[in-house]
């Protein structure tokens, strides 16, 4: 046995550094992993030193990824080290059995990424990473082991080589250089190992393998399909010059992330592509360069807008417009704007055709086009009618009309009278084609369905609907015909028919047309082949490089990938042809929000879409741009603006008749309500949303009023009820196919699981939403479940885990600007920081989050924290400082509290007010139904029984028979607590043995916690059980001298006397009472 501490129980083999055994901890009863080093390295006394030092740094590193290292010692001659023992195999073991998945690789990756971008955060370099020092346990978790043994090969000569050849970078083998890349390019070595089955660089001597690694000869060839997209990732990881790899273990994981998911099949889904609203829903949430898709310069080709047709009379349809419109639009270096644009941008400016000088300017301004075609029928006697066509060319503030075509019409001659047209309008423009286009035109349909289209233009849909299938039905090879059945079907969310209209589409259009290539597009996209369908689209957009509309087709289909970076970036070419397009800012806006960049959203693009919509006259548009506004500063913590462009936004929606609109700025408000605690007025406006959505029969509307409802029921502690509203919006999201709506709800079931205290549950649910917002890379939703998975692990005790999530969340969110994000992430830092002792500066941190809190009206914040610094206070005995955040609090939590915060208000009151009394309690259930709830439960009982303590009577049991039967899964801070209670009864009841047990298992907690403020209590009743056993206590006394010292030092000003008298509440004859009272 070593230092009569460690049971060897088997030996686990031999490495570079020495021997691993399996080891039983008597002390902790729990096996650990012992490494005994070489005898070799004994004798050198700076190896040992400079092992010990690093070893030091070393044991800062805690993440899930990496084995802890314990202990060093030196017993009956032997140097050895005690980590926490895995059981599993090594990597080196995994990939000999050739049997790992792709997805097994990946998730082995992604944990390699993690331990090591830790170890890079604070400047440590493993120097030695490979197969062999890299662990898998039984569920799949990937450990690093070894960090810090590489010091044991330092000698005098500071340039030495660690580590082993062929996983070594080359300069480090070269000349002995350590730099951030150093592990980087072991990493780069073995994803090729797991990839391909072998290593990357051949050689028998040290001199061969640099020079194979100096050579730069690699070939990837992985053996499974979906690896292949890591090729550049992993050959820049293995580049011999440092300044080709990857800036920082950070950058090459979110690259790796970036290619896998940028790999990843996505689900079949129906597609809107033209539809233009996009619902910004509330508060809860929910790497590549674009395509070179046209040269979109300006010499290079014309825009026209086609004018209404100026029929003979009223009743006549105005379908030739939209025929000359077709012809048109074929024309490749012709921008054509779509009729139903011109027709609707005419309504809502109030103009009707002919038109004046000065309209014609403004028209041609809004539009931003070249000229404007008008055409008339006029007729010429009997049923006999002529077309004049005229062209009215704009120059600045000069417009030039001249007659470009006078023909006889009639419906025989619609084609040659358009094609007449097309021909004058290119000499009249000097337009010449590029040679050689990929798409032809399609054969000119009949004028019936020119006609069908313009009564869907109008919204008679059914009317189009009965008519158009009459007019396949006489002729089913009619192309055109089933490409707009298919548009109709697609757009009610018929799938499978629609998919069958495209397929009709393909059987009868001619190869290589508009209408054979666009409903390939269709069909790829409805069928999952995302690469097929952007293909599809890329080519038309190629053949037709100015066809607006079809620009926005694509960037819909990007978002409906995920792929917001490249719907941004065609976007803006989009406007840099058109910045006036009725849609293009807001979608552009869309696009920098849903990737987090709140400031660029708000102020680059949503302000423009509002000019836009503004200066078209277009209050559909303009509700909508004030709806986003709303969202964003909602979003940035704003509530003052928040509402006013909420209000604003339900002005111009209640107004014009956007019953959708309407819906989605009342559940927006909502929100803001249910943040501000006003939860009838929320209720209210969620109410007459979801009779709104019920009534259009709008799914994903529908699915937002029930996660704001159980948002709603969440608030007010309501939980079963929240976790049925956010399973009946997650059911709806799941049949839309939307990912980061499901995400939404999947971490907000996640967080109802843990309050119903179902840990398992929530983080199956979190895990989830974590990965779907990856997948669709939504930052925001990525730190809303990381901050939840951080909240768990501080639950759970394990500390560190949570500081380091809490503190990445905080990077990134301010690095997002985003202020609710923040806040979250400082107060528990705060906490944490609190729980360590680390009080005044705590105190301070958590003082101005609160007071940010009230600088933006949160009330749910000033509740919440405004309770932590009460309870803080009394933890410390500052009763007076208590009682005044109390009071601050007292009406927010009043008029606007949920039950979880008028419960801790009122436990916290009695406290103040010494009312803590066992028959205070007795009616309160033995276990609270939810994590709220038994966590003011628990610790009534725990501060009640400790206030029993202090009056001198030794007889807790009754308190103690109650904590017992909690569960402290999710409460192991306050098992702790409990811990010392049970441990101060065995101590007057002078029951040792027992007594020896429950300071082993507080020990254990506390390491894994890394350190709890109170743990010297345990040190005073350790020191007592020494005397107990006739031991030395002097060890114990000294710790419990320097932690109390600390944590004085640690108090706010004036705040030692208290301090220590509220922490002497039971009777030890050790002076520390005496210590309290001479202060």
């Amino acid at each position: 046995m070593l230092v009569e501490r460690f049971e060897i129980v088997s030996a686990q083999g031999r490495g570079q550094y020495g021997c691993v055994y399996k080891a039983l901890d008597t002390q902790l009863q729990t096996y650990v992993a012992i490494k005994v080093l070489n005898s070799a390295l004994h004798n050198s006394e700076q190896a040992i030193s400079s092992f010990k030092n690093e070893l030091l740094l070393v044991r800062q590193l805690s993440h899930p990824n990496i084995i802890r290292v314990h202990e060093y010692y030196f017993d009956q001659q032997l140097h050895f080290i005690t980590m926490d023992w895995i059981e599993g195999l090594t990597l080196e073991d995994k990939i000999a059995e050739k049997k790992l998945t792709s997805q097994e690789i990946i998730d082995i990756v992604k944990q390699l990424f993690a331990g090591l971008a830790c170890a890079d955060e604070v400047g440590i370099v493993h120097k030695d990473l490979k197969p062999d020092n890299i662990l898998i346990d039984t569920e799949g978790k990937v450990y690093i082991a070894d960090f810090g043994l590489a010091a044991l090969k330092n000698n005098d000569n500071s340039q030495s080589i660690i580590g082993t050849p062929y996983y070594a970078a080359p300069e480090y083998l070269l000349q002995g250089k350590v730099n951030k890349s150093t592990d980087l390019y072991s990493l780069g070595v073995i994803i090729y190992q797991l990839c391909c089955h072998s290593i990357p660089f051949k050689g028998n001597s040290l001199e061969l393998i640099i020079d194979s690694k100096l050579s730069g000869n690699i070939k990837f060839n992985p053996y499974q399909a979906r690896l292949k997209s890591l090729k550049a990732l992993v050959l820049s990881m293995l580049a011999a010059n440092t300044q080709s790899r990857p800036e920082s273990v950070s950058l090459a994981s979110r690259l790796f992330e970036s290619l896998i998911n940028k790999n990843a099949k996505r689900n079949t889904r129906p597609v809107m592509l033209f539809a233009a609203a996009f619902v910004f829903f509330g508060f809860i949430w929910v790497l590549t360069t674009v395509d070179n898709t046209a040269n979109t310069d300006k010499a290079n080709y014309s825009s026209i807008a086609i004018l209404p047709t100026v029929m003979n009379s009223e009743t006549e349809n105005d379908a030739f417009t939209d025929f000359i419109h077709y012809r048109l639009s074929h024309v490749s270096n012709l921008r054509v704007i779509d009729t139903s644009r011109v027709t609707n941008l005419l309504k809502q400016l109030g103009l009707n055709p002919p038109l004046d000088k000065a309209k014609v300017e403004l028209l041609s301004d809004l539009l931003k086009v070249d000229a404007l075609i008008s055409p008339a029928v006029i007729r010429t006697g009997g049923n006999s009618q002529d077309v004049q066509i005229k062209l009215i060319k704009v120059d600045g503030f000069n417009t030039n009309e001249s007659l470009l075509l006078n023909a006889p019409l009639d419906d025989k001659k619609w084609n040659s009278v358009a094609s007449q047209a097309v021909k004058n309008l290119k000499q009249a423009l000097n337009l010449k084609e590029q040679a050689g286009k990929s798409l032809l035109l399609s054969s000119p349909p009949s004028k019936a369905l020119f006609n069908i289209k313009k009564q869907i233009e109008l919204g008679n849909v059914e009317v189009a609907k009965t008519k158009l299938q009459s007019l396949l039905a006489q002729n089913p090879s009619l192309a055109q015909g089933w490409l707009v059945l298919g548009e109709l079907l697609l757009e009610n969310n018929l799938i499978i028919e629609a998919e069958q209209a495209y397929s009709k589409v393909l059987q009868h259009a001619k190869p290589l047309t508009y209408s054979a290539k666009f409903a390939s597009a269709r069909l790829n996209d409805l069928a999952g082949k995302v690469e097929l369908a952007k293909n599809d689209y890329l080519e038309l957009i190629k053949a037709f490089p100015y066809n607006i509309e079809l620009k926005i087709a694509l960037a819909e289909f990007y978002f409906f990938i995920e792929q917001h970076s490249k719907a941004e970036q065609l976007l803006l070419d989009v406007v840099k042809l058109d910045p006036y397009h009725p849609n293009a800012w807001f979608m552009l806006g869309r696009a920098a929000f849903l990737q987090g960049d709140l400031n660029k959203a708000v102020d680059d693009y949503f302000v423009k879409a509002l000019v836009t919509a503004k200066k078209l006259k277009n209050p559909l548009k303009e509700g909508e741009a004030l709806n986003a506004f709303g969202v964003v500063y909602g979003q940035q913590g704003n509530t003052e603006l928040a509402f006013d462009y909420y209000l604003q936004a339900l002005t111009v929606r209640q107004n014009m008749g956007d019953s959708a609109g309407v819906a989605t700025t009342m559940t927006n408000l909502a929100s803001l309500y249910l943040a501000e605690a006003q939860y009838k007025q929320a209720e209210d406006y969620l109410e007459k949303s979801l009779d709104i959505y019920t009534q259009l029969g709008d799914q994903q509307g529908l699915s937002n009023s029930y996660n704001e409802l159980g948002v709603l029921a969440e608030e007010q502690a309501l939980y079963q009820k929240a976790l049925k509203h956010y399973q009946d919006a997650l059911t709806i999201r799941i049949n839309l196919s939307n990912q980061m709506l499901q995400a939404e709800s999947m971490n907000n079931i996640g967080f109802m699981y843990y309050m119903l205290l179902n840990h398992e549950h929530a983080l199956v649910y979190w895990q989830q939403a974590e990965q779907l917002f990856q997948r669709i890379q939504f930052p925001i939703g990525i730190i809303h479940v990381q901050q939840n998975l951080a909240q768990i692990e501080l639950s759970k005790g394990n500390w560190r885990n949570a500081f380091h999530l809490f503190n990445n969340t905080l990077k990134d969110a301010s690095a997002l600007n985003s202020v609710e994000e923040t806040i979250v992430a400082k107060s528990y830092l705060a906490k944490l920081g609190f729980l360590q002792g680390g009080f005044k500066q705590s105190f301070s941190e958590l003082e101005s989050v609160y007071q940010q809190a009230e600088a933006l009206n949160d009330v749910r914040a000033i509740a919440e924290f405004g309770l932590w610094l009460a309870d803080w206070s009394m933890q410390l005995g500052l009763k007076e400082h208590a009682i005044s955040y109390l009071e601050k609090v007292e009406l927010a939590v009043a008029n606007n509290g949920n039950v979880e915060y008028h419960n801790k208000h009122a436990f916290l009151s009695r406290y103040i007010n010494d009312q803590l009394h066992l028959n205070n309690l007795q009616s309160q259930a033995l276990v609270a139904p939810d994590f709220a709830h038994q966590s003011v439960y628990i610790r009534e009982l725990i501060y009640a029984a400790r206030e029993h303590l202090r009056t001198g009577k030794k007889d807790i049991s009754a308190y103690l028979a109650k904590l017992k039967a909690a569960d402290y899964e999710l409460q192991k801070y306050q098992y702790i607590d409990y811990l010392e209670l049970l441990a101060i009864q065995q101590f007057l009841n002078k029951q040792w043995q027992a007594l020896q047990a429950t300071l082993r298992e507080a020990e254990l907690l506390q390491r894994n916690m890394g350190g709890y403020w109170r743990s010297f209590q345990f040190d005073r009743l350790h020191a007592q059980l020494a005397l107990a056993n006739e031991a030395d206590s002097s060890a114990y006394t000294a710790k419990v001298d320097k932690k109390v010292a600390d944590l004085l030092n640690n108090l706010p000003k004036n705040a030692e006397r208290t301090f220590l008298s509220t922490l002497s509440y039971f009777e030890l004859n050790d002076g520390f009472g005496e210590l309290s009272a001479n202060d």
